[in-house]
């Protein structure tokens, strides 16, 4: 059967777990027997200034070229079914109109909260936010600036939000990432019959190292948002730094504060290639994700189940629903004292080694490619021979 897969790709000066997961479908679908289209949009376009202005600020709302794209590859392609994934800012959910005019059903990959919030993160100024679901032309996020810190450049995001409300709740079936992403999505007012639970997947690496790993690990943006000073402070409350060390992979506005720690045994790594990372990962004996904002997965942590480390999460969003506390890792606040209590905890060299065990067992039940794959081959087969049309 026949799939059209819709993604705007993120900057590439931005690392995403969901472009990686979108481009790890793709390649599963394929050794699924699928035959599958991508019809794509690059968000460099936008850096290198290969897309005017006016365009960018109608896109939003109609994109009149992935539009004529779509029509394309409807008579040309002839897909039994589609799937979009981010939309925003380059495709428009106008094309999800366009599939439903030729009687195509929809799924939507849902890894994060675009659907809801101009940022995607229901999170501003250091707390979480909802402002946004209780107006009707999500007026807070332009008031904020939410998108990219500027009001100018909020508004074709949030009056699309605005506009394209009854198309997104038109949509057949919504793969959310976690059981948290579900549970808003439901909140919000969606179709919870319509909405199944699939999680990212990473492949198997194999039966883990014999060796234990060494020490703790972040890789992420080092940014506010990623629990960085939080987790510095914890770490320092700890004292776990007299004995092992935290390694801290990734760039951004808070690399100095990082660097500042060096002498309290925080090794900055730098930016790290992703292809690197994992066996940077495989070093480390627990990877830490102190996420300030509720993140609708964690691919960091699954990564690391994958290759039997342990992880430690702050216990909000979906991140926490991947780890189990005391039993494939810790869960705890994302606040200096609840990190500290989770590092120390965590430092426990033989509860590192179970932890580990345990998390690998998880990943093999839940997060190969095979278990998520498998619902995204079943949701789509269902759509494509259900003759799903819309009016």
């Amino acid at each position: 059967m026949r799939v059209l897969v819709i993604h705007n790709f993120y900057r590439s000066e931005n690392a995403s777990g969901e472009n990686l997961s979108v481009l790890d479908e793709i390649e599963g679908l394929r050794n699924r027997n699928w035959d599958v289209e991508v019809l794509s949009a690059d968000s460099d376009v936008i850096t290198d200034g290969d897309v005017p202005l006016a365009d960018l600020a109608i896109r939003p709302i109609y994109s009149r070229r992935s539009v004529r794209r779509v029509r394309e590859s409807i008579r040309r392609f002839r897909p039994h079914v589609a799937l979009v994934e981010n939309l925003f800012p380059l495709h428009s959910p106008w094309v999800v109109k366009t599939l439903h005019e030729a009687q195509v059903p929809v799924a939507a990959g849902v890894r994060s909260y675009r659907m809801l919030c101009a940022k995607s993160t229901l999170y501003r100024d250091g707390a979480a936010c909802r402002a946004c679901l209780t107006s009707r032309w999500n007026l807070p996020a332009i008031r904020h600036g939410c998108y990219q810190s500027s009001p100018i450049k909020t508004a074709p995001m949030a009056l699309s939000l605005a506009l394209h409300r009854s198309t997104f709740a038109s949509i057949d079936r919504y793969l959310a990432v976690s059981d948290y992403v579900r549970d808003e999505l439901i909140d919000a007012g969606f179709d919870a019959e319509r909405i199944v639970v699939r999680p990212n997947f990473v492949d198997d690496p194999g039966p883990p190292d014999s060796s234990p790993g060494d020490g703790f690990l972040f890789a992420g943006r080092l940014t506010e948002d990623k629990g960085v000073a939080p987790m510095l402070d914890g770490w320092v409350r700890s004292e776990v730094w007299r004995h092992q060390t935290l390694h801290v992979a990734g760039t951004g506005p808070l690399d100095e504060l990082v660097r500042e720690h060096a002498d309290r045994g925080v090794v900055p790594l730098g930016l790290v290639p992703h292809e690197q990372i994992l066996d940077v990962v495989r070093t480390a004996a627990v990877t830490v994700v102190p996420s300030t904002w509720p993140e609708p997965f964690g691919r960091g942590v699954i990564e690391a189940a994958a290759r039997g480390r342990a992880s430690l999460v702050s216990n909000g969003g979906g991140v926490a629903s991947l780890v189990d506390d005391g039993v494939t890792g810790w869960t705890t606040e994302a606040t200096p004292d609840g990190l500290a209590d989770g590092f120390r905890r965590a430092a426990d060299l033989e509860a590192q080694r179970r932890f580990g065990d345990a998390a690998r067992r998880r990943f093999l039940e839940r997060y190969t490619r095979d278990a998520s794959i498998g619902v995204l081959d079943r949701e789509l087969s269902v759509l494509a021979t259900s003759g799903v049309g819309h009016d």
